[in-house]
């Protein structure tokens, strides 16, 4: 009898997607997720890792929207990433099939109709609070046919994330160009530096916070920095000389500002959107990465690479954000 670990190893990543996509259209309740209804990258795509796995758990088709959405360049997902299940493109779904406090002044029956017209049972707002709960972050998660058995949300997730993260052309090709533009040593760790509009947000630490952290973990003093301000990567070096810190940040960059971020051309976003995921794979290459839990970025690392290659500096273990 083949054991639980050694079906899971045997599932590569295409196996996994077919699967997946074998389970999904067996469900006969529908969902249209809306992908890119108001925030930044990370915080879109975690959250729909999340729905994916809601979905599983209840039963429920992933159907997905993201033609309109504020990351869109031309097609929405697939500007970025091969698809991976039914995308529609009615335009409806862009402002009644958002983020449930988005929705909490709308009119009743405009989704009503839209549920109506696509034969959808859920949309977004419906099934936002039910999977942003710590009810959900503790949810224990068995689905066979993807290799799934009795894990935690965030290991659940990663198999969820290798299954999405395929890009596309021509995304792959500026992917690989804007990772070759840098020389990284065979040993190095990687951290994120929180700026721009996070200030904000919530509590920003200074690079002295990271650095103890490098420190302690006695890994490389080869550190790639996948930062929005260049300031930090200057501190970093005055500071720090003996280091060698290395970033796809530009000088010009002085911190990331989500609604200066939306003011941009298609293509500018497009191409900014690239290379940040240049940088996430990077970090995702290295030894070890250090960051917070609480931001897009730090919270993606830690289910693609494994909480035990990653390390917060804001909350001592992952939680969902």
């Amino acid at each position: 009898m083949v054991s639980k670990s050694a079906e899971l190893e045997s599932f590569n990543t295409n196996e996994v997607l077919v699967r997946y996509q074998q389970l999904n259209n067996s469900f006969e309740k529908k969902l249209t997720f809306h992908l890119g209804a108001n925030a930044g990258f990370f915080s879109e795509f975690n959250n729909m890792v999340f729905a994916i796995l809601y979905c599983l758990k209840n039963k429920i088709k992933f159907s997905l929207y993201s033609k309109g959405g504020n990351l869109a360049h031309i097609k929405g997902w697939q500007d970025y990433f091969l698809p991976f299940c039914e995308e529609t493109k009615f335009f409806l779904h862009k402002r009644y099939n958002r983020r449930a406090y988005q929705m909490e002044n709308a009119k009743i029956w405009p989704p009503v109709l839209l549920r109506s017209l696509t034969g959808n049972d859920y949309l977004t707002q419906d099934i936002w609070d039910s999977f942003r709960t710590r009810e959900f972050e503790s949810t224990s998660f068995t689905i066979p046919e993807l290799g799934i058995f009795n894990s935690t949300l965030p290991n659940a997730a990663k198999t969820i994330v290798e299954m999405l993260w395929r890009y596309n052309e021509p995304a792959a090709t500026y992917i690989k160009e804007y990772k070759e533009s840098v020389v990284l040593p065979d040993n190095f760790i990687s951290m994120h530096i929180r700026a721009g509009d996070k200030t904000k947000e919530n509590e920003i630490y200074n690079v002295e916070n990271y650095m103890q952290e490098t420190v302690k973990s006695g890994l490389s003093k080869n550190i790639f920095v996948l930062t929005d301000d260049y300031r930090s990567i200057k501190e970093l070096r005055n500071n720090y000389p003996s280091w060698n810190f290395l970033t796809l940040c530009q000088p010009s960059e002085q911190g990331y500002i989500h609604a200066e971020f939306l003011q941009l051309s298609k293509r500018d976003k497009y191409l900014r959107l690239l290379k940040l995921m240049a940088s996430i794979d990077i970090c995702a290459s290295s030894e070890h990465f250090i960051g917070t839990y609480s931001s897009g970025p730090g919270n993606y690392l830690a289910m693609r690479m494994g909480e035990e290659k990653c390390t917060g500096i804001d909350y001592k273990k992952w939680l969902l954000w």
